[in-house]
């Protein structure tokens, strides 16, 4: 996919994220969850994140929110989950943030016109693996405790939805 379409594809997906009670690939967004800006967070993990393309057996908060109904959830498991969110998404930011700066620098470093300063850009690469590392594994241990909290039966009820998608 060409970046053009994947930039168009993008934009219309955050700003479908983004408003509240629209639609995201994770199911519908509540109300008072949209200030945690999913589009953003959904953006940093495609374009930082190795993890994604696992979601679809292992989704995150926003599709169990999404899906309270039809998986039963009580409100405690509600309320567990919205923290989760509101723990994760945020981090998922910051950490692509960091990610994206670092590797603005790799792109400074290796500048033809500058001399090589071979040891830092090793350095900072390996930086940018351990971080890209890191949010990967805290993004899946998010995903795993929102599945974690379901009953045995609350989890055929997601499995059953997700393979219908």
């Amino acid at each position: 996919m060409n970046a053009g379409i994947r930039t168009g594809i993008l934009v219309a997906g955050t700003l479908l994220l983004t408003h509240p009670g629209g639609v995201s690939a994770h199911g519908m967004m509540p109300a008072d969850m949209a200030s945690l800006a999913p589009g953003r967070v959904i953006a940093v993990m495609e374009s930082d994140f190795l993890v994604p393309d696992g979601f679809g057996r292992l989704p995150g908060p926003l599709f169990y929110l999404g899906h309270k109904k039809a998986l039963g959830l009580s409100r405690h498991q509600i309320e567990k989950i919205r923290n989760i969110a509101r723990t994760i998404m945020p981090a998922t930011v910051r950490q692509g943030m960091a990610i994206e700066a670092l590797k603005r620098r790799v792109v400074r470093l290796s500048d033809g016109r500058k001399p090589l300063r071979e040891e830092e850009l090793r350095r900072v690469l390996g930086r940018i693996g351990m971080m890209e590392s890191k949010a990967d594994l805290d993004h899946i241990l998010a995903h795993r405790a929102c599945l974690d909290l379901l009953t045995p039966g609350q989890r055929n009820r997601l499995f059953a939805l997700l393979s219908s998608r």
